[in-house]
Formats: structure tokens, sequence, C-alpha cells
């Protein structure tokens, strides 16, 4: 029942996979594959395991399941949409960016600049605050050398496909001339209080096709709350105005493809400096006010990520208990879980350019505005976060900020360039084996593949199109000479009972086949003693940039698997296959049937390496 593919290139829907995920500029790519017809390809023939086709699955996204009251929660339209960006950058960029603290400050435990915080930048008590203190005086804001091409040029060679840019920080200090506040661009010196970074980036961003998104949380405003002391009815009603000129139709800082709401629902102004703390016990009614306008002037604008749309969740599991997404409940995230009822993709920070003491290491703090004293990451550590949280089935939200003047850092930018040609070269070019669109009962051999030479990485894909299915995998691998498979992946052990509905796993022999790094496999269902044993442990963010989290037992969006034993006699491997060893329990047992995007070998190739 396996399939056979070698070692060649993808062609057809493949390739225009590859494509939408590669170019230089982004493509605007349609959720579905079917999409490539409209590119001239022929249809690549999706198959079964037993030949037969796959169903398409366009008619039952976003619903329960693909008999509307069971079988496991499907992505929205929007929701799929995401995940296919796979990164996306966040930008911090606002008059934060132009303050000049005291060294103490630099120095400090948690030097991240957040404006109107008495603690923060209210440690400046000179001419930066002078006369709007502890928020930073808006003429100090004077990007001269603002060039939002060169934001993009830069983003797009990385391959970020949407750029999430901080319309309106903590402090309040809007990016584009609000009537609601007078705390914003309109009052600084950029542009002779005539400019517009907004109007600017999103020209920018549309010329080359990267998406919108803005953090602007309706629940942070250190100027309105600290220096215009507006009441509760008109902080709520102001808050609500930025919304309506950010979303309305026709207006000029649109379509937005994203908010990003701050994971803050506290309101004490002791807590920060920059809440509204007289909201009282109904911030909570004011939120659900907030999403219910969201989806009125904008529903396909996606909220997140502490909730909404998006959960900030760090594993793979993507099902949980709530909230429902495209809805206006504001509760937040819940834990994932096995049975969930909801489908939420997963973002992760993953990586920030300029975090620990030196700027280039996995450790706090982590400056999110540009930090003119501190160094940044190099590619090979960029690249290092990609994997671990896109192999990881996240997305990938990686913060680079520009630099007072208004331009991305040189050395920053070669950065982004490095890694988006590894990325490019290691991911879409240098391909050792690939097959497309299978499906199949879930057991021994999903899917088999031909490997040509060495790899150093295996990338595989769950169609999510059918919702996430497998709930544990192994992979395996056969020499030439033998007919014998050995593990080259172990599963993942839990600690939690299994849901084992695996149909047909079988035992692999051992015999005659060179076992990977010493270890051997007696039991294809999961059971080889070879597997490591890992907790799920607590799914919840905890904001480390460095992204690793321990290994999963799901496949999810993508998995890019890479701690493979070094012991790989690599002229004699002839193929590698996918076991499925569990389906998760929502997935019907009259429906058992596992959905492969994409199974994959690649090598290494990377430009700091050659």
């Amino acid at each position: 029942g396996s399939l056979f593919f070698g070692g060649s290139k993808p062609r057809t829907r493949a390739m225009w996979l590859r494509m939408c995920t590669t170019t230089a500029v982004a493509m605007a790519c349609s959720v579905g594959w079917g999409a490539a017809e409209s590119f001239g390809a022929p249809a690549t023939r999706t198959v079964t395991a037993n030949g037969g086709p796959i169903a398409r699955a366009s008619d039952v996204v976003g619903g329960r399941g693909a008999n509307g009251a069971s079988g496991p929660p499907l992505p929205t339209p929007r929701q799929l949409e995401f995940m296919e960006l796979e990164m996306v950058q966040f930008m911090h960029f606002n008059v934060d960016t132009s303050w000049y603290p005291p060294e103490s400050f630099l120095t400090g435990p948690n030097p991240t600049y957040h404006n109107c915080n008495k603690h923060v930048t209210g440690v400046s008590n000179d001419s930066q605050t002078a006369g709007t203190w502890p928020c930073l005086n808006p003429t100090i804001f004077n990007p001269e050398k603002l060039d939002t091409e060169l934001w993009m040029e830069a983003s797009a060679a990385l391959g970020m496909k949407e750029i999430c840019l901080t319309a309106k920080h903590a402090g309040g200090f809007t990016l584009w001339p609000s009537k609601f506040t007078p705390y914003g661009v309109h009052s600084s010196a950029f542009r002779g209080g005539q400019g517009d970074v907004l109007k600017e980036f999103v020209a920018s961003a549309k010329r080359w096709n990267i998406k919108v998104c803005y953090y602007m949380n309706p629940m942070t405003d250190g100027y309105l709350t600290q220096i215009a002391k507006l009441d509760e009815e008109e902080y709520m009603a102001a808050e609500k105005g930025m919304l309506t000129e950010l979303l309305s139709p026709g207006s000029p800082y649109g379509p937005v493809s994203r908010l990003w709401f701050d994971g803050v629902l506290q309101n004490s102004v002791a807590s920060g400096d920059f809440r509204p703390g007289y909201l009282g016990t109904n911030y909570s009614d004011y939120y659900d006010d907030c999403f219910r306008l969201i989806r009125a002037l904008s529903p396909q604008t996606l909220i997140s990520s502490y909730r909404g749309d998006v959960c900030a969740n760090t594993g793979s599991l993507y099902t949980n208990d709530g909230p429902q997404p495209n809805g206006t409940n504001s509760s937040g995230c819940t834990l994932p879980s096995e049975t969930g009822m909801y489908f939420h993709p997963n973002e992760f920070h993953g990586v920030t350019m300029q975090e620990g003491p030196d700027g280039n290491s996995p450790v706090r703090p982590t400056y999110w505005f540009w930090h003119r004293n501190v160094g940044h990451s190099n590619a090979s550590r960029f690249f290092d976060g990609y994997l671990a949280t896109v192999g990881h089935g996240g997305v990938l939200n990686a913060n680079i900020a520009p630099a007072s003047d208004g331009l991305i850092n040189a050395s920053v930018v070669d950065v982004m360039r490095q890694v988006g040609k590894a990325i490019n070269d290691t991911f879409h070019t240098a391909n050792a084996g690939f097959a497309a669109n299978v499906a199949g009962p879930c057991g021994t051999g999903v899917v088999t593949i031909n490997v040509t030479g060495s790899f150093d990485y295996i990338v595989t894909m769950e169609d999510m199109r059918f919702g996430q299915r497998v709930g544990n995998y192994s992979i395996e691998y056969r020499n030439h000479t033998s007919s014998a498979w050995a593990l080259i992946v172990a599963p993942v052990m839990r600690n939690t009972s299994k849901h084992d509905r695996a149909a047909g796993a079988t035992t692999s022999a051992t015999t005659g086949a060179a076992p990977i790094g010493g270890t051997t496999v007696d039991d294809a269902s999961g059971g080889a003693t070879a597997a490591a044993h890992f907790d799920r442990g607590d799914h919840r963010v905890h904001d480390r940039p460095d992204g690793h989290d321990p290994k999963d037992q799901y496949l999810g969006y993508k998995r890019i698997d890479l701690d493979f034993v070094t012991v790989v006699n690599y002229p004699h491997l002839a193929q590698i296959r996918l076991n499925c060893l569990e389906l998760l329990p929502t997935v019907r047992d009259d429906d058992a049937v596992v959905h492969i995007r994409q199974f994959s070998a690649h090598r290494k190739n990377v430009p700091w390496e050659t």
C-alpha cells in the first residue's frame, strides 16, 4: 500500500507551493492546492494508499468535521491562510524608539521600553519627558530617513509575508494622525507634524504584496489615562474610534490582515501605569465590544495571539476549548487539548533580532524596540529559531525593529538576506526526496520516498484542511542492501494514556539493518526501547526567546525533524518512510484517514557554512 517517489525535484502543484513560500516578492497565493491551475500548471494526481482520489475539503473547512457534528475541528479559511505565512515580522517602532534612556536603565534587569511607565520612561525626568512625564514628549519622534520601501525589501528577502507594526503601543502614541488622541505623529517633529507612518507603510506593503498587521491594544494607552485623564466613557469611545479609523472600509490603513493584542488584561494603574485603572470589573465587556466592532468593520481581520483566532501556545497541538474563532468572546485561549472543540493556529515569538546581554543570546532580556548599544542575532541563530518554531508546527513571529532614523540597520538587513537564502536553498531547492498529497489509513508506511544522497532534515506536513489527525508518529529508513527498516526519528512517548487506534501498524524487522546510533526498534506501533520519554508539560507561552520547546508527538502543519543520530550510512540509504502510530481521539472510526501534504528530505545549504 505504500507509494514510492523518486528523489527528483517536485513539479507542478508542489513546485507552485514552493514558489508561494519562497519568492522574494510574496505572491498572493490562494488557500487550497487547486489554485495551482490558475497558473496554468497541470493538476498533479492526488492519491490515497489504495490509489483512489482524495475528496476536496474546501466545503468543510472551518467546521467541526467532515459530517458536521463530529470529527476533528477544522480551521477557518483565514486560519489556514495564516498558517501558510509560516513567518511574520513583528516591527516595534514608535516614539519609544527615539528614547535615549540613562545608562543605568540600559544595564538593568529588563530594559524593555514601555512608554508612560514611571519606572521605565519615567526615569528620564528631562527634556525627553518635559510636559508629558512619565510619557515621552512626542516631539522627540523624528525618523528623518524613514523608508518603508527598504523595510519591505529586507522583509521580503527574509521571506516575510506579513509585518505587524506597532501602530499604537502601550503609551498611546499613534503612527497615524488619529482624530481621537493628540498624542501621535501629528504632534511630533516627523515631516513637520504632517507625516503619516502608517500610510507610507501600507502603500509599500501593497506594492510588495506583504500583509498588514497592527499592534493596537485598546486596553493600553498611557497618555489617555495619565495625561489626558479621560473618564471611562471617553476612554472607551476614543479607543473604539481609533479602531474604526484603521478598519473602516476604504480606510487608507487597510486592508488589515490581523490585529495583535497583547496579553494585558490587568486594569490597575499600579500594575504598569499605562492601563486604564478605572474600568473596574467591566473591562471584559468593553473588550467584547471591541471584538464586535472589529468583526463588523473588517470580518476578514484575524485577532491574535492570546485570544481570538490565533493562540500563543508553544506546541504542535492546535485544538482547545476556546474561544471560538471568528467570535466576539475576548476571553483568553485555553490550553491545548486533544479533545478540544476549536482549532487555533499557534504563533511563537521564537527569535528576536536583539536578545540577551550581547543581543545574540537565547536568554533575557528581550529587546523589542531597537537598542543602539546592543548587538543583534547572527544568521545561524536566526535560522535555528526558524527550525525550532516553524519546524515545531507554529508560525514564527520574529521581532526585527528599525532604528530611530527610520532605517533597519544595514548589518541586520544582511542577516535577513542570509537567512532567507538559507531557508530557500535548504527547504525549496536541496531536496533529497519528495512526496506530496498522500492519504491512507493510519499505520506503517503511510508514505515512503526514495532518497538520493545525504540529508539533514525531514519535513512532514499534514493537510490541515482535514484537521489535525496524527497523534504520534515515527520515521524509519532502509538501506539498498536490506529489506529491514530501522528508526531514524523515534516516537515521543508521553506519560498520559495513549489513544492507540493505528490501523495496521506492524513490527519492523531489524535483522540486517544498520541501527542508527546503535539503537534498534522492535515494534513500529510505538513500543521501541529507543523512544525518548518527554512530558508534554505546560503549553503556555513563557516568552522564551530561543523558541526551543521539548518535542511533542504531533505532526501538525509542519514538522522539521533534525535531531538524527549521526551514524547514517548515506551511500547505502535507499528509502525513508513515515509511520502513523496513533490518531487523535477526535478522528472518527469511519473516517480514520491520514492526509499528508508533504514528506521530504533536505540537505542543509546555508551561506555562512560555505
